[in-house]
């Protein structure tokens, strides 16, 4: 990150304000749906995902490709997929990290 409010913005992001949560309690409450067994994979994916996303969000709102909006219906959809199975999560947050890719690329 290149600036002070960026990394500001990016712990906001992560850790959440006191009306909206972050990535973390998000993260924490897909894993909870996940079985032991699997939780470092989709763990990983979240983190690796969650990265992408709030480095770009966090940035100046001129020059994001990722706004508020895309990142409030990913949640949903991974809030959707996490009652569907692991096989569907995993599939969901690949299919995620491809399209975050494609935004970035």
């Amino acid at each position: 990150m290149t600036t002070q409010e960026e990394q500001q913005w990016f712990r906001k992001f992560y850790e959440g304000t006191f009306l909206v949560k972050g990535w973390k309690s998000r993260m924490e409450e897909v894993l909870q749906a996940v079985p032991d067994s699997d939780k470092d994979t989709v763990g990983e994916l979240l983190s690796n995902l969650g990265e992408k996303i709030g480095r770009e969000w966090s940035k100046d709102n001129r020059v994001r490709r990722i706004d508020t909006a895309m990142i409030q219906k990913w949640g949903e959809d991974l809030r959707r997929c996490k009652k569907k199975g692991t096989d569907v999560l995993n599939e969901e947050l690949r299919r995620l990290d491809a399209e975050v890719d494609k935004i970035l690329s």
